[in-house]
């Protein structure tokens, strides 16, 4: 079994690089060739199905390992929910998708991969990863309600004071949580069911402008993946503003399940385009884990989600006892049915 190291140290031509190192699959983040151009692979949900109970990630992951091995991703980033039960399934996760993956893996928490103990120092978030002039942050937004606060939001003012100064092309964030969705009638119901906040976030009040002072300088991409069951595609891409683009990714081991490809190459030196207009340098594409046919992917913006929204499965009566034992002999249940035997207990008390 490999052995993971917080950081490995890397020489070029005399100078010293950090590399940080997946958690995961124990090999180091690749950094740019020697053009400044490199490739992102990222997906989510990777356990795929909610009544996943076998403990091994999506079927249509793993049957794709050797093809997301020939990428040659400099890094794979996951959008959350990586795990199912951590605790239950990590033993297998190493042995069928970590030892086999020859990339380097990262994820951003989702509400499961933070369940248990196992991996926990896989998940203390914030992280940054450079890449040449460009930065990803991956970000717990888990935490505080979906709030992007303290110690992670610096990291987003940290990347607007490198774009002010003109060290900053490119600026990828990774998220679980959609939080830019939230309360944003653009976007509406498209993301019905998936984990949000209970009271709203601030990313409008406090995030969304810096990321506009950051997009007059460099471009801004928020992925995350969240997405309910019945999501009509594994893609959804959608240019809010100029120089910030939204997007999720996120596989349930169905027919439809496809991760991203971001191929980032060197800006020119001069675009011809016109003053304040930067030329795409990303280029995003679809890769599909069954070999369904896939749109390009800026097809699956908004309203193309809003004309293919599904409609609700029939209820499942065959499922009602495995339901019901999910349901009891999870800890959640008892906690909150001590809570309110003890809440009506205290109440018969009081009105004796």
């Amino acid at each position: 079994m490999r052995r993971v190291f917080p950081f490995v140290v890397l020489l070029h031509l005399g100078n010293i690089t950090i590399a940080q190192v997946s958690p995961y699959t124990g090999l180091a983040v690749v950094p740019p060739d020697s053009t400044g151009s490199y490739r992102l692979l990222i997906g989510g949900h990777f356990h795929g199905a909610s009544s996943n109970t076998s403990g091994f990630p999506a079927a249509t992951l793993l049957a794709n390992i050797g093809t997301l091995n020939a990428t040659n991703a400099n890094v794979f980033l996951s959008t959350g929910d990586l795990f199912l039960r951590p605790d239950r399934d990590s033993v297998r996760y190493t042995t069928a998708l970590f030892e086999e993956l020859k990339l380097p893996l990262f994820n951003a928490p989702g509400n499961h991969d933070l369940e248990g103990s196992a991996y926990h120092s896989a998940t203390r978030m914030p992280v940054m990863i450079p890449m040449g002039g460009d930065r990803i942050i991956l970000l717990d937004t888990e935490r505080d309600n979906s709030d992007v606060s303290g110690d992670q939001l610096q990291q987003i003012i940290d990347a607007e004071q490198a774009a002010t100064e003109g060290h900053l092309r490119h600026l990828f964030i990774i998220s679980h949580r959609p939080v830019w969705s939230e309360g944003e009638p653009k976007y509406g119901d498209l993301f019905r069911g998936n984990t949000r906040s209970l009271t709203g976030s601030n990313f409008k009040k406090d995030v969304l402008p810096v990321l506009q002072r950051i997009a007059q300088h460099a471009n801004v991409y928020w992925i995350s993946g969240s997405m309910a069951g019945r999501a009509p595609a594994s893609i959804f891409f959608q240019e809010h503003e100029q120089g910030i683009t939204f997007i999720q990714s996120a596989i349930r081991d169905e027919l439809r399940d496809a991760v991203l490809i971001a191929d980032v190459s060197k800006l020119p030196s001069s675009s011809g385009e016109g003053e304040g207009v930067r030329p795409p340098s990303v280029k995003w594409t679809g890769l599909s884990l069954t070999g369904q046919p896939l749109e390009p992917v800026q097809s699956y913006d908004a309203a193309w989600w809003k004309a293919h929204q599904g409609t609700a499965e029939p209820f499942a009566w065959r499922r009602i006892p495995y339901l019901i034992k999910k349901t009891v002999t999870n800890l959640n249940y008892w906690y909150g049915f001590g809570t309110a035997v003890l809440l009506l207990l205290l109440g018969w008390r009081i009105r004796r």
